[in-house]
């Protein structure tokens, strides 16, 4: 029942002492998995994101990850990630995508309960970005280590209606080592949604993701954010 809780309600409001800013935003995702030798398989992301008023492109990602599985409960990976991040206030006027590097480790741990299956996945990552020139208008070439960032979500998936299942799941992203020791939390995520095959081997994930952020100055963004994944695996 504690899981439950922590899924189904947001913890982040409890910070709420600084300005929060509302933003509404669609993501797009693209995910590739194709099976290895010896039970490895590899994990291939790719990631739109975008305001939505004004409508304005906002972040691009592409992630690799090779996973190895430890019986039919543990999955450990290894794989890093290229962010293009442009300002989070999306009435910047100077609009620069500035990479950002995140090499990452992660553990998934499985279970089932009745018909709920849990799936909890710890990921530890290592932030960097490219340096640019003072008004952040022009790239750098030197390269800044940002932070450590420490994951921990809990997801539950379970049937609905014939093939349809119900997807629910809670984020906490964690900063270590950043600039400003007080702004420890990084990031609440919470998603709502359904889980839709369309073919044997590629199925949507449609749904709501709340994203509650503290920025460095421990102001708050308060995103809420239409999510549409494809997940595809060659089989």
């Amino acid at each position: 029942m504690r899981l439950l809780f922590f899924i189904l309600f947001p913890i982040s409001f409890a910070y709420c002492q600084h300005e929060i800013k509302h933003q509404n935003q669609v993501w797009f995702g693209y995910y590739l998995t194709i099976p290895l030798h010896n039970q490895w398989y590899l994990q291939g992301e790719v990631h739109e994101r975008y305001f939505i008023k004004p409508f304005l492109y906002h972040q691009s990602a592409f992630r690799a990850h090779f996973h190895r599985p430890i019986g039919d409960k543990w999955d450990f990976s290894l794989g890093a990630a290229l962010f293009l991040n442009t300002p989070n206030d999306e009435y910047a006027k100077i609009r620069l995508a500035v990479p950002e590097y995140r090499p990452h480790l992660d553990i998934v741990y499985k279970n089932y309960w009745g018909i709920f299956r849990f799936e909890q996945r710890f990921r530890s990552e290592m932030r960097f970005n490219r340096g640019t020139t003072s008004n952040r208008s022009q790239l750098a070439d030197d390269i800044n280590f940002i932070n450590y960032r420490l994951r921990y979500r809990i997801q539950a998936q379970f049937p609905l209606f014939k093939s349809i299942s119900g997807k629910l799941n809670s984020e906490i992203l964690l900063n270590a080592g950043q600039e400003n020791p007080k702004n420890v939390l990084d990031q609440h995520r919470m998603f709502v949604g359904l889980t839709i095959p369309l073919h044997k081997s590629i199925s949507l994930d449609f749904g709501y993701l709340h994203a509650f952020q503290q920025r460095s100055n421990l102001d708050y963004y308060d995103r809420s954010i239409l999510s549409l994944m494809l997940y595809h695996r060659i089989n």
